[in-house]
């Protein structure tokens, strides 16, 4: 049993230190680690080691154990366990053996010598504990839905109940007088009998188990898996309390005793008075995904209450009227000193391959700051403002549409004329490139028509916004 632990020890420092150097992230996985609660049953050889040496043979014990506890993982791989087992025990002995009482007293007063006969007396011992164990935990991930996992710590267990019965066998009481050299039985007068059913109860001390368990996971979705695998624990030290000094005791010292003849039962007795647990077995059970419930959440961002309103088709108007937009006359073209990308705010630097090929697919998008109507001309916009003149001028039949949108923060009425203002920046900026106002038209959509949901302020950044679109 010392090699079995010292394997456990070494597993115990080898597995993390080589998995230490795999761990890898997988954040689509749904076997992502958090914190998991987990339940198991199981069964197999549930034993008290003990030897019985001259009192005769032990045999194989079996049982079984129900676990519950919670596991959090610090990272991909490695976390801890704890939780609560309960153990149910069943072990045998046969005693084949004779114990000896020195200066007995019988009836008539006279010394002799007590003898207990034990013939095939079969008695077995059950036991209920309840176990802590807590230790470490460890997982490596075999694709998106399996993963192998270990756990090995220490467990302290207390014994709820311990009792006895016998089964089979009996013993039998004799008497034995040296000086006639003369061994008596079967004579009830003098206390001598036979017997054979006994059951009582007895008491163990608390112990602590290494313990060490295999297995492994199924993920059958983000929260809910199953697990199966093998577990063992050893008690490392006897819970063996102090022994009585008999395993049958006859109450014979005194004339006028017999009255309370006692079976100890062989956990209460010199023929086990060491005594370990072994618990070894396969265990099937489920685990689920409570979250990352010790890590610091980040804050959410607030979500805005606002009222939508319906707008009719009629109310979105392809061309408006000029004095809306506050148009100021076009002066004669003159290059604009572009203004530096790496004073640009970050929400309105946009990247767009080929302006031509944008016009005649999915538009062009320029993007606005919250609340602004225009918007500050890096050299990326001055170009591709200076590419769509270009093109229109090249190209005099053509007309282009130019459409403000906002994100959804504000009324409908407010966040309509800001796209509206928005589309007559750009219009203004193509009438100082050269082009014709009458082949500009504006309008507005205000917030009708995002781009992506408004649900985050990096997504409302997107959908302030105008579009260049020809007309067809």
């Amino acid at each position: 049993m010392k090699k079995i632990l010292s394997i456990i020890l070494l597993l115990m420092i080898i597995v993390p230190a080589t998995a230490q150097n795999k761990k890898k992230a997988k954040p689509d996985n749904i076997c992502q680690p958090a914190t998991f609660i987990h339940a198991s049953t199981g069964g197999g050889i549930h034993n008290l080691c003990y030897d019985l040496g001259s009192y005769g043979t032990k045999g194989m014990g079996f049982g079984g154990m129900f676990t519950g506890g919670i596991s959090h993982f610090f990272n991909d791989n490695f976390g801890a366990t704890a939780g609560i087992m309960l153990n149910y025990s069943n072990t045998s002995a046969k005693i084949n053996t004779m114990e000896s009482i020195e200066n007995a007293i019988d009836e008539e007063s006279k010394p002799y010598t007590h003898r207990t006969y034990f013939f095939d007396l079969k008695e077995s011992q059950s036991i209920f504990s309840v176990g802590l164990p807590i230790g470490g935990i460890y997982q490596h991930e075999i694709g998106k839905k399996f993963k192998i996992t270990g756990s090995a710590g220490v467990m302290v267990s207390i014994t709820l109940s311990g009792s006895y019965k016998t089964k089979s066998g009996y013993l039998e009481t004799r008497g034995y007088y040296p000086e006639y050299k003369l061994e008596m039985f079967g004579m009830e007068q003098h206390h001598e009998y036979t017997a054979k059913d006994f059951n009582g109860y007895f008491d163990l001390k608390p112990s602590i188990s290494p313990f060490l368990q295999l297995g492994g996971v199924y993920c059958i979705n983000k929260e809910l898996s199953a697990t199966a695998g093998i577990y063992f624990a050893y008690g490392a030290n006897s819970v063996a309390k102090s022994p009585k000094e008999n395993l049958y005791n006859p109450d014979c010292m005194s004339a006028d005793a017999y009255q309370n003849p006692a079976y100890n039962g062989v956990c209460s007795s010199p023929a086990a008075n060491k005594i370990n647990t072994l618990s070894v077995g396969i265990m099937v059970g489920a685990a689920y995904n409570i979250g990352n419930i010790f890590k610091k959440k980040k804050p959410q961002p607030k979500t805005l209450e606002i009222d939508i309103i319906n707008v009719p088709d009629s109310a979105l108007v392809a061309n408006v009227d000029e004095s809306e937009l506050n148009i100021i006359e076009p002066e004669p073209f003159a290059a604009v000193e572009p203004v530096s990308d790496d004073n640009q705010p970050v929400d309105t630097q946009v990247v767009v391959i080929d302006v031509k090929k944008e016009l005649s697919l999915n538009g062009f998008n320029m993007q606005f700051a919250f609340n602004d109507s225009t918007a500050i001309l890096n050299t990326r916009y001055q170009n591709y403002l200076n590419q769509i003149a270009e093109d229109m001028k090249e190209n005099p039949e053509k007309i282009i549409i130019i459409t403000g949108h906002t994100c959804n923060i504000g009324s409908y009425d407010a966040n309509y004329k800001v796209a509206l203002r928005r589309a007559g920046f750009a219009k203004q900026q193509l009438m100082q490139r050269g082009i014709s106002a009458n082949r500009i038209k504006t309008q507005s959509k205000a917030y009708l028509e995002p781009l992506v949901p408004n649900t985050s302020e990096e997504n409302r950044k997107i959908n302030r916004r105008i579009v260049f679109k020809y007309e067809k």
